[in-house]
């Protein structure tokens, strides 16, 4: 069983209880691979790029009568194709979401008043996200807040914190895959006191952001995808030109050249 959400995590309902969701099937990942071909022949792989996912689906049509399949077929047509954002969600994880675009249709076996229908669903990022944010995570005040479940790599007990008061801390990434601010959602918000820079190392990954110039406690800076901000003005001329990433698990943080007010890091996480 499967069902669809929009961009706003709102449940899409079929205007018929005529269409019935029957089952699915999410591809394997594949990938495209950077090669480089060394001495004596040798190929070395140095990077790997995940590609989009094929998602097959199933409908049965339960119809009035033979006719009355087609036109059940072009309604979930325009179901699927008149959202600007459609959301893919297995019912057995149904806090995971994959973003998807309409890729081919078939009508199935075919009787009088009946029908299956076989759609062919493209995950265009392949791979599926979380409804809620770490901040959500951080936040909940109990685990039954309709955005997390098991499969998600949490450990019930432990207390997850996504915002800082100094200078050395530590982000989970509880996803199985790299947090990449060029690729996917982040926001670390920062209000620091530095007279001259402020640099932030995950020492986990080996990642250094340096901001060149000074802040005061009344500054916000903010690192959204690729932009730096300080007070909504873009910075990022008087940066290292770096990003920060968010390897998987435990990421340590070191910050130096000023004090940590507060940081907070904001983003979803992501599953193969």
């Amino acid at each position: 069983m499967f069902f669809f959400t929009d961009k706003n995590g709102e449940r899409i309902k079929y205007d018929t209880e005529s269409i019935i969701a029957l089952h699915s099937n999410v591809a394997t990942p594949s990938y495209d691979y950077v090669v480089e071909e060394v001495e004596n022949g040798r190929r070395v792989v140095l990077d790997k790029n995940l590609n989009p996912r094929s998602i097959n689906i199933r409908f049965l049509l339960k119809a009035f009568d033979f006719h009355d399949t087609y036109l059940l077929r072009d309604e979930l047509y325009q179901f699927l194709s008149s959202n600007d954002e459609l959301y893919f969600h297995e019912s057995a994880l149904p806090h995971k979401r994959w973003k998807v675009i309409l890729n081919g249709e078939v009508m199935g076996e075919k009787g009088y008043s009946h029908a299956s229908y076989d759609i062919s669903l493209k995950a265009v990022n392949g791979f599926a996200e979380t409804l809620g944010t770490s901040l959500d995570l951080q936040n909940r005040k109990e685990w039954d807040v309709n955005l997390w479940s098991w499969g998600m790599g949490l450990e019930w007990d432990k207390e997850y914190r996504y915002e800082h008061s100094s200078n050395t801390f530590t982000i989970e990434n509880i996803g199985n895959l790299v947090i990449d601010p060029r690729e996917h959602e982040l926001e670390i918000t920062i209000k620091a006191a530095a007279s001259s820079y402020l640099e932030i190392r995950n020492d986990t990954t080996g990642d250094i952001y340096r901001y060149n110039g000074s802040l005061t406690t009344n500054d916000v800076l903010v690192l959204k995808g690729i932009r730096s901000l300080k007070n909504g003005i873009s910075v990022f001329k008087n940066t290292n030109k770096k990003l920060l990433t968010l390897g998987i698990g435990s990421n340590q943080f070191t910050v130096t050249g000023g004090t940590i007010k507060s940081i907070s890091f904001n983003f979803r996480f992501l599953y193969m």
